[in-house]
């Protein structure tokens, strides 16, 4: 297997033809480089449409084709001249009938681009078309690395404890665990502005058309906020009923010497609150990480680029290679997230004791409870508000479910839904081409619950009280953060960190949560692209647009 590899080939087009031996040459290389061969016939797929888009655009007779590796990411950089076009479909934009097959040739390609999320990148810089792929495989070893790392660190904390001398321990605690998590919990603080910031603001950028979306965008819009705030509510509800955890159980005695500012919490009213989300300073926010005018900053920048003329497109692309500048920087800093949940299990469970990891235990138990009372609330709103049979919903489903569920990735399940939802849930493409894409973005319940269970359990392991006066606070920036929170691995210990902020919560605390979210993530995602199917429901019911008899068959 090649650890590093730097190639970079032409091909000459001749006639618009397209060239022999370019889709084999890429094969070839990627399984040299280790990728899975079900990736790399994935990424052949992705690679053969992008190209052939490229070529009908073309200006010129020369494509190149460029694979990289380096540090474990697998890159296929594709460039020809040529005009300018837009490879995801746009239907305010469009020209051809949404029923017609030319659509439906056009609508795959846009859907098969659209699942790889960040992955897959496309611009027009300089006169050429340049495509970007990243192959999907880092993440899918992600998770495997992640809950080795979780399987070890049990063991090794055990091992300090009860095998390894006091002194060695010590040692290995004080020199190697703690500096490691210290420099990783820095390194999340100082993108944790910027990533919200221009992560927000591309995402409201995307929907330049947003004043014309009509009947059927606001509604869709409409249903993925109220669930988002029904999830918030539930979240709150399994709290306070239940309690996981028990106060200052995190807190060993190792732990307790360690200066822990005391929670102080500001009286101020809910409408103080709202008024100070307005910065009186632009940069005061990001020097504060004060995440609420940062977040309030982000949407306002990112609904006036699109009303400034002829330089919408120059910012939008500045914002655009801003996020994936932090993006990367993000990514870069999350591939050590199984180092860190290693060091993290490991001081837990030296600290701590192993009797404190059944509170753990319980606060895992009361999530899925909470994500499964969910899927009841998604079953009432499809019988109320679109009069449907919930449980012949839940039964097609149940394929889109277990693939979101293996993916941990509503963008990567994306495709499996789309089919679901147009051939045996009946709805038209109207809909479903709109409504799941924007779901893989904005709509993030189970994420939502995550955050805000998460939260109160981490106050309460470390005895922090949250006064009921920041309850609105919290809840806020918690349905913001889920519209605007990258799609990119570990990505949910950013927000967590701005929560845990916000409640005075120290940063230590995420340790506990980094090292069960590759189980969270799961059977979160599995909710999220519920809620979205169940919204694209219900929306087309009410419009008249699914077939009721494939629905029913």
């Amino acid at each position: 297997m090649k650890k590093y590899i730097n190639e970079k080939k032409l091909y000459k087009i001749e006639d618009k033809k397209f060239p022999s031996g370019i889709i084999e040459y890429i094969g070839k290389t990627l399984k040299e480089t280790g990728v899975e061969k079900k990736i790399v016939l994935k990424m052949e797929l992705l690679a053969e449409e992008i190209i052939s888009d490229f070529i009908s655009h073309s200006t010129d007779d020369t494509i190149y084709v460029k694979i990289a590796r380096f540090f474990g990411d697998v890159k296929i950089f594709i460039s020809m001249k040529g005009e300018e076009f837009s490879p995801f479909i746009d239907e305010d934009d469009i020209s051809i009938d949404v029923e017609s097959d030319e659509y439906n040739a056009a609508n795959i390609k846009s859907i098969l681009y659209k699942s790889y999320g960040e992955n897959f990148k496309y611009n027009h810089k300089n006169g050429s078309n340049v495509a970007k792929i990243k192959t999907p495989a880092v993440q899918q070893s992600f998770l495997y690395n992640t809950l080795i790392a979780l399987a070890l660190g049990l063991i090794f904390g055990v091992a300090m404890k009860m095998l390894i001398p006091d002194s060695i321990s010590e040692g290995l605690k004080n020199y190697a665990l703690t500096p490691f998590r210290t420099m990783f919990m820095n390194a999340l603080k100082i993108i944790i502005a910027p990533v919200i910031f221009f992560s927000l603001a591309c995402c409201i950028t995307q929907f330049k058309n947003i004043s014309e979306l009509g009947r059927i965008g606001l509604k869709v819009i409409g249903l993925y906020l109220l669930t988002t705030t029904i999830a918030a509510g539930i979240a709150l509800l399994f709290n306070y009923l239940f309690t996981p955890g028990k106060p200052g159980f995190a807190l060993s005695d190792e732990v307790s010497k360690v200066d822990i500012d005391a929670p102080t919490f500001s009286t101020q009213s809910f409408l103080d609150t709202i008024v100070n989300i307005v910065p009186s300073n632009f940069l005061q926010p990001f020097v504060e990480s004060n995440t609420l005018q940062i977040l309030f900053l982000g949407i306002i920048c990112g609904i006036a680029v699109k009303s400034i003329g002829e330089y919408s497109k120059t910012l939008t692309d500045f914002f655009d290679a801003c996020n994936s500048l932090f993006l990367t920087i993000t990514t870069a800093i999350t591939k050590l997230i199984p180092f860190a949940v290693f060091c993290s299990i490991s001081l837990f469970v030296y600290d701590i004791g192993l009797s404190s990891i059944i509170h753990v235990g319980n606060y895992i138990i009361v999530y899925i409870f909470a994500l499964f009372s969910m899927m009841i609330i998604y079953g009432l709103l499809i019988l109320i508000f679109a009069g449907l049979n919930p449980i012949t919903f839940y039964k097609k489903i149940k394929e889109g479910m277990l693939t979101s569920l293996t993916l941990s990735s509503s963008s990567a399940a994306m495709p499996t839904n789309m089919r679901i939802c147009t051939e045996k849930l009946g709805i038209s493409p109207k809909v479903t081409n709109f409504s799941i894409p924007l779901g893989a973005t904005i709509n993030m319940d189970g994420f939502t619950i995550c955050l805000t269970i998460t939260t109160f359990f981490l106050a309460r392991a470390y005895d922090v009280t949250i006064p009921q006066s920041l309850l609105p606070t919290l809840i806020l920036t918690v349905i913001l953060l889920s519209v605007g929170t990258p799609g990119i691995p570990g990505s949910a210990i950013l927000p967590l960190c701005v929560l845990l902020k916000i409640a005075n919560v120290p940063l230590e605390a995420s340790s506990i949560f980094l090292a069960v979210y590759p189980l969270l993530d799961m059977v979160g995602t599995m909710s999220n692209t519920t809620g979205d199917m169940a919204a694209t429901l219900i929306t087309a019911k009410q419009e008249k647009l699914i077939d009721l008899e494939k629905y029913n068959s």
